[in-house]
């Protein structure tokens, strides 16, 4: 008995089935479907910002990792330039005596001669260069060959495509950074009355002394404009805010009932219509308005959650200790529900980073007035129908980082009381 017992416990063994080796089955195609849909795209757009990547339908011009140092385009556009320069400068050369000191004279020949030829060239940067080499030859006693050899070889230099990449990412006159700054300010325009309204009806909402009227009513009218498109609130508010608009006549009226006497007396004038859209305040607040009035019904139902997630029985200990109504709302309310404040605030961060739609309708696409209501998407926006893949590669590279340190920053500041320390 005692040898058939191991034997018929490994029958046992045999015959048992292992259940937990179906849950990699069923989470298998979550995985699959974040490897293909957006690690695949994230390191490949990683990839494409250390090249000058074109594309032309299904044609692909590239990827090429040195580019020309002075030439904006495709290789096959600026080649030729570059080769025919390098010939009109020998040719150029016949002029002069290869053998004579170089003199500053040969400098207005040199990108003259490039000029009529190369229509792709930076000029500003060629001309520095050139005058830094014929300066250099003047200083060196070199002739007028070794000279016109010197830019000819810098003509046809190349650089790092990542290089040319970032250059125009953040290019003196057309700044990333400045459309960043314009991305924050709306944001912050509209997150800020968005969580106030939000917190204090989520407060009023759950709150039982209260005992509000018509609360599903209410819930449901104040999330309502989320589920409008953005595209259609957005011209919606075109519509109303245009020289013609409701709002202007509206104004209009006003105005003129309040110095009907004066107009018709023709010391005062009819009033013009405000143009909302050509001044930098009015665009980016309208802009921050329509956010707010999409998103803060999203956020009250969300911080109604986590209102609702504390226990009772601390409010009604706190009331029957004395606490006010703010002490409770400062003390209880806000500390327990700084979790859902802070992933609220986090998914507000990254969609106001990834803010695109009403301002480029707003707008037209061109960030008016001046560029001030671009945002970091309309500008990737703006590199995509240029169809070099490269800068949009650096300004998505430049959007995930940013959007990971801000969101760090904002979670290790207010949940480090709530990890655990060992």
């Amino acid at each position: 008995m005692a040898d058939n017992k191991p034997v018929a416990e490994k029958k046992a063994k045999k015959h048992t089935i292992q259940y937990d080796r179906w849950g990699y089955f069923f989470i298998a195609p979550f995985f699959l479907i974040y490897i293909v849909f957006s690690l695949i795209p994230l390191l490949t757009t990683f990839v494409y910002s250390f090249f000058e990547y074109y594309r032309d339908g299904l044609n692909i011009i590239g990827p090429n990792a040195k580019v020309a140092k002075y030439f904006m385009g495709q290789e096959e556009y600026y080649s030729w330039q570059i080769e025919d320069s390098v010939v009109a400068l020998d040719e150029m050369l016949i002029n002069y005596d290869e053998g004579e000191p170089v003199t500053i004279e040969i400098k207005d020949e040199i990108i003259s001669t490039v000029e009529e030829i190369a229509e792709e060239i930076q000029f500003e940067k060629f001309e520095k260069a050139v005058a830094d080499i014929v300066d250099k030859g003047i200083k060196k006693g070199s002739t007028n060959g070794e000279v016109v050899a010197a830019v000819q070889k810098e003509l046809s230099a190349k650089q790092s495509a990542i290089t040319r990449n970032i250059g125009i990412v953040f290019s003196a006159e057309d700044n990333l950074g400045k459309y960043f700054w314009n991305t924050f300010v709306m944001w912050i325009l509209g997150f800020l009355p968005q969580i106030l309204v939000s917190l204090m009806l989520a407060v009023w909402f759950t709150n039982t002394e209260l005992r509000l009227k018509f609360q599903q009513f209410f819930k449901t009218v104040i999330y309502m404009p989320n589920l409008i498109m953005a595209a259609a609130f957005a011209m919606l508010f075109v519509s109303m805010l245009s020289p013609n608009g409701p709002v202007n006549n509206i104004l209009k009226d006003i105005y003129h009932s309040m110095n009907a006497a004066e107009i018709a007396a023709g010391e005062m004038s009819e009033m013009e219509p405000i143009r909302f859209f050509i001044y930098p305040g009015w665009s980016r607040s309208i802009v921050a308005l329509m956010n707010f009035l999409m998103w803060y019904g999203n956020t009250t139902i969300l911080l109604m959650a986590g209102v609702m997630g504390i226990d009772n029985s601390l409010f009604e200990a706190a009331r029957i200790d004395g606490a006010s109504s703010l002490k409770i709302f400062f003390k209880i309310t806000i500390p327990l529900l700084l979790p859902i404040f802070v992933y609220v605030l986090i998914t507000s961060l990254i969609g106001g980073i990834q803010m695109f739609d009403v301002p480029q309708i707003i707008s037209n696409g061109s960030g008016a007035p001046n560029r001030t209501t671009m945002t970091i998407i309309m500008k990737l926006n703006k590199f995509l129908t240029n169809k070099n893949y490269g800068p949009s590669g650096v300004t998505s590279i430049f959007i995930f980082a940013i959007t990971g340190v801000l969101s760090g920053i904002v979670y290790k500041m207010t949940m480090q009381n709530y990890q655990n320390k060992r």
